[in-house]
């Protein structure tokens, strides 16, 4: 397990697709600090603040899942596709590559969105900063005095801690998509479906979240991503994440063993 996981994390991360992540960040904080009134304006000086406003005007939610799927998330497909999957069958178990596989997919995912929360918020710093500021500027009509969702008292604790929790949040969001496009990937034998999946089926949920008493916010993938966005319990959110990757990981798993049947 320890040499094919090696070879795993490897493979994902010496990856220049992490460059296309850092260019769509950048095009998201562009996107951001166009669009938002307030930035527009030069304001807030918070750089935390500035970072949740970035990702709220700049689209961040439309592109995560793609960020997350991006990297490593059709590894599996050029595996099978190139014959790399027959070598690697002939010197491993079987199951040891496929619990590899997860472990590198997700690792790859969240660390694809953490690098991009990251990058919007180090392009944030240019300009005027205020560090000690906790005044918490909103793109809301509602002028709350820290942000929605879970542990947003942090911010006005130590805006750094909440960073620290937005960016285990982008994580989680990441590692759980890029699963879960991996397990499409014995399903649908398609790489552009498999990296566009999760970001359709976040936006559908997303979209009818907001038009149908049915759907509500906890089944909402980006209140889990964005979660100074609406008011969301850490119940919610872990739940959420828990519940997709689990699905993912069973349904990787049961699908999977079909491509024996090409070894």
């Amino acid at each position: 397990m320890k040499g094919i996981l090696k070879e795993e994390l490897n493979r994902a991360f010496r990856n220049p697709r992490f460059l296309i992540v850092v260019v769509l960040a950048l095009a998201i904080f562009g996107i951001g600090a166009y669009r938002s009134p307030i930035l527009f304006e030069g304001q807030p000086g918070q750089p935390v603040n500035r970072l949740i406003l970035n990702l709220e005007y700049g689209e961040f939610g439309f592109l995560a899942a793609l960020l997350a799927t991006l990297p490593f998330a059709d590894s599996f497909l050029d595996d099978l596709n190139q014959g790399f999957l027959r070598q690697i069958v002939q010197r491993v178990p079987y199951r040891n590559y496929k619990a590899a596989k997860i472990i590198a997919v997700a690792l790859a995912g969240g660390l694809s969105l953490v690098l991009a929360v990251l990058v919007i918020f180090l392009a944030g710093l240019v300009g005027g900063t205020d560090w000690e500021s906790r005044a918490y500027f909103s793109g809301y009509a509602a002028k709350p005095s820290a942000p929605y969702g879970p542990l947003g008292g942090l911010y006005t604790t130590n805006p750094i801690f909440y960073l620290l929790y937005l960016l285990t949040s982008a994580f989680g969001f990441g590692a759980v998509y890029a699963v879960l496009g991996l397990a499409i990937s014995p399903l649908i034998h398609n790489r552009y479906v498999v990296l566009a999946g999760p970001l359709v089926l976040v936006q559908v949920l997303n979209f009818l979240e907001g038009r149908s008493l049915h759907i509500t916010n906890a089944l909402n993938p980006l209140n889990g991503l964005m979660p100074f966005s609406t008011a969301y319990t850490l119940g919610t959110q872990l739940a959420q994440f828990g519940v997709v990757f689990a699905v993912s990981v069973v349904v990787f798993l049961v699908l999977a063993r079909k491509g024996r049947l090409v070894l």
